[in-house]
């Protein structure tokens, strides 16, 4: 079993920026609660980066956690 470095929760903020009919672009912003760690990021592997930076736990992905995606 892995021990998280840092418990906690997170809570993450994803908006869509640019005007319809031109290139739209999926920004966020991630904050760790329990912390003063934040980053903002432009892809779900940035924020998942992060997630197992402050935790300490990798994430699993739908194959790896035997989904079937």
């Amino acid at each position: 079993m892995t021990i998280p470095k840092t418990p906690g929760s997170f809570v993450a903020r994803i908006w869509l920026e640019g005007e319809r009919g031109t290139e739209q672009v999926w920004r966020g912003r991630i904050q760790h609660v329990q912390g003063e760690e934040e980053t903002y990021f432009e892809t779900l592997m940035e924020m998942r980066e992060f997630i197992e930076q402050i935790s300490g736990v990798p994430m699993l992905t739908g194959e790896e956690a035997g989904g079937t995606g």
